[in-house]
């Protein structure tokens, strides 16, 4: 190669990096303003969060007082122990009935049968109903005074007298099915969208080799969709162990604090007792008990493994 076109091949060299570090900064300027959205409405509340439960006091009258509210929490008060033991069966009974309703659902919708698209946009418009409409209808629904549901148990069944759905024994059951006619359909749209991408000739095979339908499932519809399940139940159980409305709405963390999960005492210490610190205390926790039950979720189902495969 003579002189000059080394020379050339110098030339060019540098020009393909000079170009490639300006695609590189153009990229990242693209993505400042994502960044930046991100550290205003993510990091910097969760930040401000921590710093608060270091302090006691409400408003402007902000106290620093170090580690207290989570000594005060941890090892004196028995009903933050409670919150948690709430917040944790509903996270579980939630994410167990939504889960099986939710495949059983996709199932039946992904069968072929008449009205099928009627069906499905019926199905699914309940995910679109606001949260505090469902919980506001249910309540009336389910009064043990004046409600629909007691006055056809005691008019066409053997039951002689009303039930109160939310009292101290049944106020968990009866919010945790109501959270799961409202957000089962979350579970239902994932996996109906996963069950439309498996090859129908697998099934076809399958009967051949006759596999009924419990042996078709596990054998082809399972494989299919697990990855699918093991993000859906991470997902569920994080929304549901952070879920404020639907309880606050249907029972105000009654009665009893029989539904007083974590997030409800977490308000309830910040608004009900106008202390901050300790409100911000307990979601620090709760953001730490998640990010624990979650590194210990990937790393025994390893989910990104499943997705690959």
């Amino acid at each position: 190669m003579s002189t000059i076109q080394k020379r050339i091949s110098v030339n060019f060299d540098n020009l393909n990096q000079w170009i490639d570090s300006r695609d590189n900064l153009l990229g990242y300027l693209l993505l400042l303003p994502a960044v930046l959205v991100f550290l205003f409405l993510s990091v910097l509340p969760i930040l401000y969060g921590i710093w608060i439960s270091f302090h006691s006091g409400a408003g402007s009258n902000l106290d620093f007082v170090g580690l207290s509210n989570y000594q005060n929490l941890l090892f004196a008060d028995s009903n933050f122990w409670h919150s948690v033991w709430l917040g944790a069966v509903y996270a579980v009974y939630s994410v167990v009935l939504q889960t099986v309703a939710g495949v059983a659902i996709a199932l039946l919708l992904n069968e072929t049968f008449r009205f099928q698209n009627f069906v499905r946009t019926l199905v699914l418009v309940t995910y679109l109903i606001p949260t505090v409409a469902v919980a506001i209808i249910f309540r009336f629904l389910l009064d043990h005074q004046i409600g629909v549901l007691n006055y056809y148990l005691i008019t066409y069944t053997p039951v002689d007298d009303t039930i109160n759905f939310f009292s101290q024994e049944l106020a968990i059951h009866s919010v945790t099915w109501i959270s799961g006619w409202k957000f089962t359909i979350f579970v239902v749209l994932i996996i109906l969208a996963r069950l439309q991408s498996i090859d129908s000739e697998l099934y076809e095979l399958a009967r051949i080799n006759g596999a009924n339908a419990f042996r078709r499932f596990i054998d082809v519809t399972y494989p299919h969709i697990r990855s699918a399940l093991f993000l859906v139940i991470l997902l569920r159980g994080i929304f549901m162990f952070n879920k404020f409305d639907m309880i606050y709405i249907l029972t105000r963390g009654g009665p009893f604090d029989s539904t007083r999960t974590m997030v409800i005492y977490a308000y309830y210490q910040a608004f009900g007792r106008a202390d901050y610190g300790t409100g911000a205390a307990v979601t620090t926790i709760m953001f730490l008990l998640l990010a624990v039950v979650a590194i210990i979720y990937f790393y025994y189902f390893a989910p990104e493994e499943e997705v690959e495969s």
